[in-house]
């Protein structure tokens, strides 16, 4: 690749970023300075951290639905490793389980701020704590395995189905609020009275932030494959 291509290659790169910053910085100023309290009714005493502190849902809940789509993309990327054993497919799938493990880390991190403010304690073990913890280690011991074996086809074919069978942790994650007693809010729960529902302005400010958020793993993704795909490049150039 010449300095022309790459020139041509970085002007589309940072109108993306422009776009997912001006996207994320909206969505922040409309989280921060436009929504009001929470509603009285929701909360539990006057001084109730909750009547601002809510407003921490609108940073770590946008990036669950990208672990969903990161671990998905892993998943598909280890099935077709399996099927084709084309490398493109495993560096694809350790490529998003990287960012599956970067915004699982995010959400670990809000969750217990959240859940500080709302129940007076960083860690509850409330399932939908506890499930996306197993999710985290899941991952974990996916990058582990691929640092332990040196061989490649061997690290992208046992990784592959780490990456298979460790996608059981997605939909129970998603469903653990729902099927276990959890103090986590169900916000798409109206009848329920757990937590609180998004009307039109707060749905706005969580759509913006998951645009931003999906648009960040998408940039994030490119990124990470291309530095796979020099690096490979480099070592088979230097006989590594």
């Amino acid at each position: 690749m010449n300095l022309n291509e790459m020139k041509l290659e970085r002007k589309p790169f940072l109108v993306l970023l422009l776009v997912i910053y001006v996207v994320v910085m909206v969505g922040m100023y409309r989280a921060l300075l436009l929504l009001g309290p929470l509603d009285p009714s929701l909360l539990r005493y006057d001084a109730d951290p909750m009547r601002h502190g809510y407003k921490i849902f609108f940073f770590s809940m946008q990036n669950a639905p990208v672990i969903y789509i990161a671990f998905l993309v892993t998943l598909i990327g280890s099935v077709m490793y399996l099927r084709t054993r084309a490398v493109k497919w495993d560096i694809l799938a350790s490529s998003s389980a990287k960012l599956a493990t970067l915004f699982c880390t995010l959400v670990l991190v809000n969750g217990a701020i959240f859940s500080n403010l709302a129940w007076g304690a960083y860690w509850n073990w409330d399932p939908r704590q506890t499930t996306v913890l197993f999710l985290w280690f899941i991952l974990a011991g996916y990058h582990s395995l691929r640092l332990a074996i040196r061989e490649e086809e061997a690290r992208a074919r046992l990784s592959a189905v780490v990456g298979i069978l460790g996608f059981v942790g997605v939909p129970l994650t998603h469903i653990s609020a729902t099927i276990w007693t959890s103090n986590h809010p169900q916000i798409y729960d109206r009848a329920s009275g757990a937590g609180f529902s998004l009307d039109s302005s707060t749905l706005l400010t969580f759509l913006l932030m998951l645009i931003g958020a999906v648009a960040l793993y998408a940039i994030l993704l490119w990124l990470t494959i291309r530095i796979k795909n020099l690096e490979r490049s480099y070592s088979h150039r230097s006989g590594g």
